[in-house]
């Protein structure tokens, strides 16, 4: 059976593992996502969290993405984006997350045969020394799809990884607006490569994370495919405010 979580964005975080707590939730928390807490007192941040999310599980942390290309072909780019993940995942190794969720960032404007054709090795080259010493902790990477039109990129990237600690990550808000492809056959191609889900709603024309059941998306094929398909990947909540997990939370509990 899926384990259920929820993120926590900005101040909310001391609100947010006493309700996890009280509902047996775990967590994902989006501190070390933004880059400007990185440049922050870090540790002042990392023994913050230390204290707060003692006890949940399981324990999420979302990694830095925006303006990280990391399939860039200039080595100063790709410097900048392996400081910050190596920031954010030594970060999330110190509060204790068993799972990093990262972006693909695949640039689907970007009609290059080459680029698609590359994309993975690109990944791969950036990613499995990270996804190595993530090892070494029993840390999960993910990769989460963002602009993504379909869900061949990840499971590509995984399948030649061949790594248990390289991992998917699906994001139906994102695909929803991203990509014409339904959830549930995202879900099919993933299988058992798929570990984590941000689950979330929208209309259709922008990425607006509203609570499960108040946009467009098909939560029973989608649920159904969750079930069949992946039974054990962790189902996150990700709305913009606890109030609104809240209810997500309800209503995945209903379905």
């Amino acid at each position: 059976m899926s384990q259920l979580a929820i993120n926590v964005v900005g101040d909310e975080l001391e609100e947010a593992a006493d309700f996890c707590r009280s509902e047996d939730l775990g967590l994902e928390v989006t501190h070390f996502a933004f880059t400007d807490n990185l440049d922050r007192d870090l540790r002042e941040s990392i023994e913050r969290h230390k204290r707060v999310v003692t006890g949940i599980k399981p324990l999420i942390s979302h990694a830095p993405f925006l303006d990280l290309i990391t399939t860039s072909r200039d080595k100063e780019i790709i410097n900048i984006c392996r400081r910050r993940h190596s920031e954010a995942l030594h970060a999330s190794f110190e509060i204790g997350a068993q799972f990093y969720i990262a972006h693909t960032n695949f640039n689907q404007l970007i009609k290059e045969g080459l680029y698609r054709k590359m994309f993975a090795e690109r990944t791969l080259d950036f990613w499995l020394p990270l996804v190595d010493e993530a090892a070494e902790r029993n840390v999960i990477i993910t990769l989460e799809n963002i602009w993504d039109p379909y869900p061949d990129i990840q499971a590509e990237i995984v399948t030649k990884a061949n790594h248990p600690n390289l991992r998917v990550s699906f994001d139906n808000g994102h695909a929803l607006v991203f990509s014409d492809i339904p959830a549930q056959k995202w879900i099919e191609t993933f299988g058992s490569m798929l570990v984590h889900c941000h689950l979330h709603d929208n209309s259709g024309e922008s990425d607006e994370h509203k609570p499960i059941g108040d946009g467009k998306e098909n939560w029973p094929d989608l649920i159904a495919a969750l079930r069949q398909r992946s039974p054990g990947a962790i189902m996150v909540a990700e709305s913009d405010s606890l109030k609104n997990n809240k209810i997500s939370i309800e209503r995945l509990r209903k379905m």
